[in-house]
């Protein structure tokens, strides 16, 4: 058993993980370890078990408007197999009872924009790409939490852009001229434009009565099977340049007037599928990879890392730990992820980040993740420039160390692509047995007695 520490040793403990929790993470080893810093001690040997996982579903649906990215696309990844992402939307209107009047006005023609979300969209804008647009036949709850594996019954296609190139980082003025964004515009049928035009007075009264009668919108984007494909990224929450707007005119004068209706303000939600039959990602899912790792966000892929022995560092302050991964895919289109961070399992299901993430973004969740790492970034391993990640986990292995339950979940992390349900990008990772950049967890400590 464990000897119970006295009470400076305690504070110093905490003290020193606290200090390493505060700075940035860099690389670090033994060589690091200066004269005045001899009572530090280092190791990379740490053993380390790593297993990639289908990903549970994951929360899409936004109520509150928040989400800056919805995706829409397909991929043909060469490693990771098919993905499908499909959005479902409502409407609300720009204000309640319009006042269409069929004996005063005429209509002419609806069209739906979309703002493109550029850091979002993820493979290759130069194949191109059909939007389609879908009338539900199910009612979209506007209160209700919808996930990844949801989906709604949809009926007839009211609008499609046919063979276009994106064009998600060239600006142009929409409604007003005095700013720019990138955006897309695909005309709605007639049939439907001409239904909201008629609809009665009841129906407008209210969103909520509005809703009963719009149902909801599916929008779904493709590549015609094309390899890898794009995967598409619009932020509907952007009034100024996504909306459906209804052109009319006055009978009497020809006065041209139009009505908008606004993604913001009501729910909707982004289904995800995937399909790893015959790639190399497929193969590894659910065993410990020693070689090559996968990580995929959406409803994708997550690695599952564990510290098995790492309780028998007994008597010891972590002053920084790291785990380090190489990246180990070069491919110029489907780039590897830009943030990754540690999630642990509260109770059977529920996901929450690590002590070590929750303290870099802050209280406010808003102060980014340098003091975490998590990003990509060149590294010189013996004369070869390698992609490295680097993921603090001072705090998070302080608790493993402490713990004497001799509990495996208690000693085990997960790996996340961060927003997971807004970003496409992912990872090829080496492996804890890879002999060439093997993914490994550097640890300083202090003993303690």
């Amino acid at each position: 058993m464990k000897q119970k520490m006295p009470a400076y040793a305690v504070l110093l403990m905490v003290a020193l993980a606290f200090w390493a929790a505060c700075t940035k993470p860099s690389p670090f080893g033994s060589d690091l370890l200066s004269d005045d810093l001899a009572d530090y001690a280092f190791t990379d040997t740490v053993t380390v078990w790593c297993t990639v996982e289908l990903e549970d579903s994951v929360l899409t649906s936004d109520p509150s408007s928040t989400a800056s990215s919805f995706l829409c696309g397909e991929l043909a990844d060469p490693a990771f197999g098919k993905t499908n992402a499909e959005i479902f939307t409502l409407l609300h209107m720009d204000f309640p009872e319009p006042g269409f009047d069929s004996l005063k006005h005429q209509y002419d023609s609806i069209v739906l924009y979309m703002r493109y979300a550029p850091s979002s969209v993820y493979g290759d804008t130069l194949q191109p790409q059909t939007l389609r647009v879908y009338r539900l036949n199910e009612l979209l709850d506007d209160e209700n939490s919808y996930y990844s594996n949801s989906t709604l019954n949809a009926g007839a296609e009211i609008g499609r852009l046919e063979s276009f190139l994106p064009k998600p980082n060239t600006p142009d003025s929409l409604i007003v001229t005095t700013s720019k964004a990138p955006y897309v515009r695909i005309p709605l049928s007639d049939d439907f434009g001409k239904e909201l035009f008629r609809l009665d007075t009841t129906t407008l009264e209210t969103d909520t009565s509005f809703y009963k009668a719009l149902r909801g919108l599916k929008i779904v984007a493709s590549s015609g099977g094309a390899s890898p494909g794009a995967m598409l990224a619009f932020n509907l929450n952007d009034e100024a340049y996504s909306r459906v707007r209804l052109y009319y005119h006055d009978i009497a004068d020809t006065t041209l007037r139009h009505f908008d209706f606004f993604f913001a303000g009501s729910n909707k939600f982004v289904h995800f599928d995937h399909d790893y039959s015959g790639t190399p990602a497929g193969q590894v899912i659910g065993q410990m990879s020693d070689d090559l790792m996968y990580l995929q966000p959406m409803q994708g892929l997550r690695i599952k890392v564990e510290f098995p022995y790492i309780d028998k560092f007994d008597n010891i302050a972590v002053n920084k730990a790291q785990l380090v991964l190489t990246n180990a895919d070069n491919n110029s289109l489907l780039t590897p992820a830009n943030q990754l961070v540690f999630t642990e399992v509260r109770g059977d299901t529920t996901a929450v980040f690590t002590s070590d993430v929750l303290y870099a973004i802050g209280p406010a969740l808003n102060q980014g993740f340098s003091r975490f790492g998590g990003n990509p970034e060149m590294e010189n391993v013996n004369g070869t420039l390698v992609e490295r990640y680097r993921l603090t986990l001072t705090q998070r292995l302080q608790d493993m160390v402490d713990d004497t339950s001799g509990e495996l979940k208690k000693k085990t992390v997960y790996i996340n692509v961060t927003p997971q349900s807004r970003v496409a990008q992912r990872s090829v990772l080496y492996g804890p047995g890879s002999a060439a950049f093997p993914a490994k967890l550097e640890l300083k400590y202090t003993r303690v007695q």
